[in-house]
């Protein structure tokens, strides 16, 4: 028992904390070296209709490709104090429908639609991607409630969070001093590293163990599990026993059953590692019950239509 939990422990940090520590070490080498201002097009329409930070609107636009990425600039803003508890929350709100873009081209659509079938899988796809809009939706409306037209304008020093976001460190304006911007990066990452790496491993270890019969049987086999749903309900399917109404309710069903396993596996340890036990624990319960929510409400429509 303890050492499966170890095994699982080990692989899951081995894997996540390469894309984290890179996460960090970009966004802080793009800050101090003041490459953020060239991204002023792309983020400034989602921070001001959103009222979020510039870097807070470029974790949204990162989530696109990697939320752990995403998630680890958020971890270090927080941190440095440029950003809000809410404004954390909300933004990882809005970032759920770019997150569900990074899944389109190496889960949906190269898994989901071979396995459902065109019309079934697009129809699912479709559904996922609603209910993650919708928590999109829900972000932005709490951030204007929570942070206010002027929460760019106001940090504790009184200085635009947008443009400090933006600064270049005054020791690495120069292109000679780039190394200086690098080694503080490097330090800044080992630093916060030092502090997510056992916290994370720690969580995982202690899940792991409140989890030991699934994880056991389904942690070395993730693959299987993550495809075995969709397998199951096509075989239903191609025998006439499900409709496609009855694929997409009982996928949309499996959703709402595993939903504490699968956040307490995969969420907590990443959002606890991140943000510590307090934020972190109340984004996983926020982003979960909202996700939770709004899985129900579409199984009760797909039922009654």
């Amino acid at each position: 028992m303890i050492y499966t939990s170890l095994i699982y422990a080990v692989h899951y940090v081995a894997k996540i904390v390469p894309v984290i520590a890179i996460g960090i070490l970009v966004t802080n080498y793009a800050i101090n070296i003041g490459l953020m201002r060239k991204f002023d097009r792309l983020v400034l329409p989602i921070s001001g209709r959103a009222n979020i930070s510039g870097v807070s609107a470029l974790s949204v636009v990162t989530c696109m490709f990697s939320a752990t990425a995403a998630y680890s600039m958020l971890s270090e803003e927080r941190d440095a104090e440029r950003i809000t508890e809410r404004e954390v929350i909300a933004t990882t709100l809005i970032s759920s429908f770019p997150g569900i873009l990074s899944h389109l081209f190496t889960y949906f659509l190269p898994v989901v639609i071979p396995i459902l079938g065109f019309t079934t899988g697009m129809i699912y796809i479709c559904l996922r991607g609603l209910v993650a809009l919708v928590k999109t939706f829900l972000g932005f409306v709490l951030a204007r409630m929570w942070l206010g037209k002027n929460v760019i304008a106001t940090i504790p020093d009184g200085s635009s969070a947008h443009r400090q976001a933006h600064k270049p460190d005054n020791d690495s304006a120069g292109g000679k001093n780039n190394s200086n911007a690098w080694k503080k990066s490097v330090k800044t990452t080992y630093r916060m590293l030092r502090r997510i790496v056992p916290v994370m491993f720690v969580t995982l270890f202690l899940v792991a163990i409140l989890m030991e019969t699934e994880i056991a049987l389904v942690s070395a086999t993730e693959i299987l599990n993550t495809y075995s749903g969709l397998i199951l309900a096509d075989s239903f399917f191609d025998t006439g026993a499900l409709s496609t109404k009855g694929v997409l309710i009982a996928l949309m069903l499996g959703n709402v059953i595993s939903f504490s396993t699968r956040f307490a596996k995969h969420s907590l340890p990443l959002h606890v590692s991140l943000f510590g036990p307090k934020l972190g624990s109340k984004i996983v319960a926020i982003n979960g019950a909202a996700t939770l929510v709004i899985d129900i409400v579409i199984i009760i429509v797909l039922i009654l239509i």
